[in-house]
């Protein structure tokens, strides 16, 4: 608040008293009063009037920057009316209780949109549990029917495929394995709705424990296998440490990662997983081989809905995957940053805060 202002909004007060001042030096003049006595009287009345407003002023200064503060530090603003400071002016009382009335029906519209939140949230689990199921399910059937059809390259012992005695060829093993492939994507889809439902609520579903990154590492590569294989894909895995963390959520963070580089990815793919032992951190870096970002896409890559020129140009990309990324770990306490060159490869590196547990960095 500043001192002008202050005076501003008090310039009636002010007006008030300057006449009431000149009223009386104008009686006192009248009724034979000294000259210097008028002017005593006037300074003495300005000095308490002066001293009063700027006392007043420090007071409502010091109030409005106390709440000012109480403000910028608190998660849920429109509870300011609750936690005001006090104050013994009528007005700030009439104000607070403006407030919490105010308040009252934004905090009940809030609840009333929490709960149907949870609702949604709740019924978007349950459906993409159910759906997983029968995902799952396929997925297996075509992998097993794959295998079966490549133990059986001597065509010795064919396995039936029906009751009619179709056998399986090598055609229809590649049937099963693309359908395989697309059950995979389709999964990785259900699971990106998944977690992004879970996503405001992370703190309800994480286990926080030593986890090995290289055991991570090998599980989503083997997850993501029939992908790899596929486009030929070769994977090197240098990591040795292990973090505190939540293995079911940087499992997925990881696949999203590994599927990013699969989907840009350039001749002769290669994914490299390598781990870095700082003073205050542990790092682990994806590298991969692949087109790269443009410079003038790097720092949005993170933005919900951000495509970029990549997406643009190589395949149809819904944006969420990396800001899902950005938002899980930001909730975990990982810090998610990247590195490209476009035409040479991208890096993504994973740093996670080194706590005590992990041991001392290297000497």
């Amino acid at each position: 608040m500043k001192l002008s202002a202050f005076l501003k909004d008090r310039s009636l007060l002010l007006l008030l008293h300057l006449t009431c001042m000149s009223l009386l030096a104008g009686f006192l003049h009248i009724t034979g009063y000294a000259g210097a006595n008028i002017t005593l009287i006037c300074i003495v009345w300005l000095m308490i009037l002066s001293l009063f407003l700027f006392s007043f002023y420090l007071q409502r200064r010091h109030y409005f920057r106390k709440a000012a503060d109480i403000l910028n530090h608190m998660d849920k603003p429109y509870l300011l009316g609750e936690v005001l400071p006090a104050s013994c002016l009528l007005e700030d009382k009439l104000y607070r209780d403006m407030l919490r009335r105010s308040n009252k029906a934004v905090i009940e519209k809030i609840h009333a949109l929490e709960d149907a939140q949870q609702d949604y949230r709740d019924y978007l689990e349950s459906w993409v549990h159910e759906i997983k199921t029968p995902i799952t399910a396929i997925t297996l059937l075509s992998e097993n029917i794959r295998k079966t059809a490549a133990d059986d390259s001597s065509g010795s012992s064919k396995r039936l495929l029906s009751d009619s005695g179709d056998s399986i060829t090598p055609a229809i093993s590649e049937v099963f394995r693309k359908i395989s492939l697309e059950n995979g994507r389709i999964e990785n889809y259900v699971d990106l709705i998944l977690y992004h439902a879970r996503s405001e609520q992370v703190y309800k579903d994480y286990l926080i424990r030593k986890t090995d990154l290289k055991e991570v590492v090998y599980e989503v590569l083997e997850k993501e296998h029939l992908l790899l294989i596929r486009h030929q894909v070769q994977a090197e895995v240098l990591c040795g440490d292990q973090v505190f963390t939540d293995k079911k959520w940087i499992s997925f963070i990881l696949n999203q990662l590994i599927l990013n580089s699969v989907k840009y990815r350039g001749d002769a793919p290669v994914l490299r997983f390598e781990t870095h032992r700082g003073k205050n951190n542990i790092t682990l870096i994806l590298e991969d081989n692949g087109t790269g970002i443009p410079a003038e896409d790097l720092p949005r890559i993170f933005e919900k809905g951000f495509t970029g020129s990549n997406g643009r140009d190589h395949e149809k990309a819904t944006g969420m995957g990396l800001y899902l990324c950005k938002k899980l770990c930001g909730r975990l306490g990982i810090s998610l940053s990247a590195q490209s060159e476009y035409g040479k490869g991208t890096k993504m590196l994973l740093t996670f805060p080194l706590s005590s547990h992990n041991g001392p960095p290297p000497g």
